[in-house]
């Protein structure tokens, strides 16, 4: 699902892309950033600016600059995510006995 992260304000002289970033969704960095048309065009190389308004800097694969009047990120919906259990609850502990090790006894 796409999801709006921003609008280019301006292309800095190293070539990444400043976007004023959309207050409801703020992407992680190293998030991939797509245009309209779903190609992948760079990377949220980092977030600056103040907690209410920030702003995205994107870092282009390409130094060329971006047309692209707003830009996306893909957000996962929540279906078939990995890792939402509580995993193997046995996990290092050995059954039946209790007692450690697997080697029995002897009596001489």
């Amino acid at each position: 699902m796409l999801k709006k992260i921003g609008r280019v304000l301006h292309i800095s002289k190293t070539g990444n892309v400043i976007l004023s970033s959309v207050p409801d969704y703020l992407p992680k960095e190293g998030s991939p950033v797509y245009n309209k048309r779903m190609e992948k065009i760079g990377f949220v190389y980092d977030i600056i600016g103040p907690v209410r308004n920030p702003f995205l800097v994107v870092k282009p694969f390409k130094r060329r600059i971006i047309e692209e009047d707003i830009l996306f990120t893909v957000v996962e919906d929540g279906r078939g995510r990995k890792g939402k259990g509580k995993g193997n609850r046995k996990e290092g502990k050995r059954k039946g006995t209790g007692k450690k090790g697997s080697r029995k006894r002897r009596n001489n």
